[in-house]
């Protein structure tokens, strides 16, 4: 039920006890296709384009790599989204990409509350009953919050996996504690073990789960492999 969630977007076959689990440890956000996949398929998608595209010099004659990657980085997580069924998390995201990616292409270097602003008015304007959504201001504090308190820490990949793994708790524990009373407002309850259970869920359904997923659409027993792997986050959880 999961992997289905995960590659088509239907939640309908995740059993009743699993969503119990989910949402008493905070991780029911990555048990379908969230504005997260679409995000790294957008970035591994962009990284490929980028390398096969700076393999041609007629190519990068005509186009430059970093801008052909943007432009196929957008259209391909919007493939993605529309094979998903276009829900209203990809939408958004789709959006907010493809709005940065815009910013990008132009040349301009706005500072964060202006591109933030764009990126939710865009989003506003397609879709202006996102207001109500309990998704649109969740995913829009997070990302928020993370430009705001981003002191330099996306600057830490130089320093090697230990400043990795010190920013990735440092974003994650920022966004916990920024979203524990939205979420209190919105759903009226809060995961105490939240924290911790993204911190092992969100690279381990990122990283591992969803590539296999995904690749199973074009090798079937691949999908196999993608639930061996669900098995022990579902036991840890």
């Amino acid at each position: 039920g999961v992997l289905a969630a995960l590659v088509t977007g239907d939640q309908r076959a995740i059993e009743r006890a699993d969503w119990d689990i989910f949402r008493a440890t905070g991780v029911a956000h990555l048990m379908s296709i969230s504005g997260l996949h679409i995000t790294m398929f957008a970035w591994l998608a962009a990284r490929l384009v980028r390398w096969a595209w700076g393999r041609s010099a007629r190519l990068c004659l005509a186009v430059p790599a970093q801008s052909a990657a943007l432009v196929a980085g957008v259209l391909l997580a919007a493939a993605y989204a529309l094979f998903s069924g276009w829900g209203v998390p990809a939408q958004r995201t789709v959006t907010m990409l493809a709005t940065l990616a815009l910013l990008r292409l132009a040349g301009l270097r706005w500072p964060w509350p202006q591109v933030w602003l764009l990126a939710c008015a865009a989003v506003v304007l397609l879709d202006p009953w996102a207001l109500l959504q309990a998704g649109f201001w969740l995913s829009f504090v997070a990302v928020g919050v993370l430009f705001a308190s981003d002191g330099g820490a996306a600057d830490a990949g130089a320093k090697g996996v230990r400043s990795h793994f010190y920013a990735l708790l440092r974003e994650q524990w920022v966004v916990t504690l920024a979203l524990t009373p939205l979420s209190l407002v919105l759903f009226g309850q809060i995961a105490l073990v939240g924290l911790l259970a993204n911190l092992l869920a969100i690279p381990w359904v990122t990283l591992l789960v969803m590539p296999l997923a995904l690749a199973g659409v074009l090798c079937a027993p691949l999908w196999q492999l993608a639930a061996w792997a669900l098995q022990p986050l579902l036991a840890l959880l």
